[in-house]
């Protein structure tokens, strides 16, 4: 018989539980955080788990389930077949996370657990990325397409569909409104708040470090070309007295990392300007010593559906100029007063030259006085952690429960 309970129980599915893989795993791993500290029983159901990240996961009450094996088949086919939850636990609620989880969510739900509702959350555009991407040998046009509707596809089939921040939100309230019968989505901005983080200081030592995050193989959807032509367009700016600038590119592939670089360098091209290129790395701690050691950090992105590098960059407190065409630029405008929202929040027009005059003048004004930088990082830090908690995102999804 099922146990009784009072506590709603939610069933997660995802890919990993560390973001091997980018944005989309931080934002589930710290939903299902959330959840867990807001009294939900929370069951993530994943491909892999290390013992310690079981381990890890439990001290913060969400138990990991690895999904079953299909033999013969990848491990992602297993997360279809019916989750190996404890006797007699049945969920609630189901979350899917775009296309990547979100078929093997709505095939738990009609499968399994018919009595479950199911929650659908967007995290990606296929139209803005698409075309970004090169060397693919299917036509962009036709991947977005596919995408788009089995996104769309995903929202409408589910109970209630979901977008992390405003700029996914209005798209898929845009794309939804032609269908009557869908309920109004749900827009679920990730949180800021992290606990006991001091105000930080500039970084002792040098040269100063500027710093770009993501995963670089798509280049050119992160502006990895626009960063390094702005960085380069900010040293001519500045005087010849004045510190010398590195720029750190994390996040290439474990053999990319020489031809980033040449490629970096050759954008830039200005020998005055260190370049140093490092591999992508999902160790939360490397990452974190990366933005410490910054003295800015850039999210120049040409598409950009949120933008979690960047919240991890208010977060810490460091220094950081984010794209307009992100979602986490959308919502710091919303946030913050009109003169701090513009000290963080940069255009991106595509039209190359202006945005790289922009963006130099930018990061000039930061690397000239660093010390009024890092006070503006503390104001942004403390205002988007009063405005956006993790918190207030489980209160928001377990309240469709009630």
């Amino acid at each position: 018989m099922p146990t009784q309970k009072n506590a709603p129980t939610v069933l997660v599915h995802a890919s990993e539980w560390h973001s091997g893989a980018g944005g989309l795993s931080t934002f589930s791993r710290d939903l299902c955080l959330a959840l867990g500290r807001a009294g939900a029983e929370v069951y993530c159901v994943l491909t892999e788990a290390t013992d310690a990240e079981k381990r890890e996961a439990a001290a913060e009450g969400v138990r990991l389930i690895v999904s079953a094996v299909v033999p013969g088949h990848a491990l992602k086919i297993g997360l279809v077949r019916r989750p190996p939850l404890p006797y007699g636990i049945v969920p609630d609620l189901v979350i899917g996370h775009g296309r990547i989880t979100g078929p093997a969510a709505r095939c738990c739900v009609e499968d399994h657990y018919p009595s479950a509702r199911l929650l659908q959350v967007m995290h990606v555009a296929p139209d803005e990325l698409e075309h970004w991407r090169p060397g693919r040998e299917d036509d962009a046009g036709l991947r977005a397409d596919v995408r788009s509707r089995l996104e769309l596809d995903l929202a409408r089939g589910a109970t209630w569909a979901a977008a992390v921040g405003p700029r996914l939100h209005q798209r898929l309230q845009r794309d939804l409104s032609v269908f009557p019968e869908s309920p109004e989505p749900l827009r679920l901005d990730p949180g800021f708040d992290r606990a006991g983080r001091p105000a930080r200081r500039p970084t002792p030592g040098g040269p100063l470090q500027v710093l770009l995050m993501g995963r670089m193989e798509a280049w050119q959807i992160k502006g990895v070309d626009l960063g390094a032509r702005a960085v380069a367009h900010a040293l001519r700016l500045r005087g010849d007295a004045e510190p010398e600038v590195e720029l750190l590119v994390r996040g290439a592939s474990p053999s990319g990392c020489d031809a980033l670089r040449e490629a970096v360098v050759g954008w830039a091209a200005d020998p005055a300007l260190g370049v140093t290129v490092r591999p992508f790395s999902a160790e939360a701690e490397r990452l974190d010593q990366d933005l410490a050691r910054a003295t800015l950090a850039l999210m120049p992105s040409r598409a950009e559906g949120f933008g979690l590098v960047g919240l991890e960059a208010v977060v810490a407190g460091t220094p950081v100029l984010v794209s307009g065409r992100s979602g986490l630029g959308m919502l710091l405008k919303e946030m913050l007063p009109q003169a701090d929202a513009a000290r963080a929040v940069v255009p991106v027009t595509l039209h190359d030259t202006d945005d790289v005059m922009r963006w130099g003048h930018q990061i000039a004004a930061v690397l000239r006085d660093p010390v009024a930088a890092f006070a503006t990082a503390d104001r942004l830090r403390r205002a988007a952690e009063r405005e956006r908690s993790w918190a207030a995102v489980a209160e928001q999804v377990l309240s469709l429960l009630r």
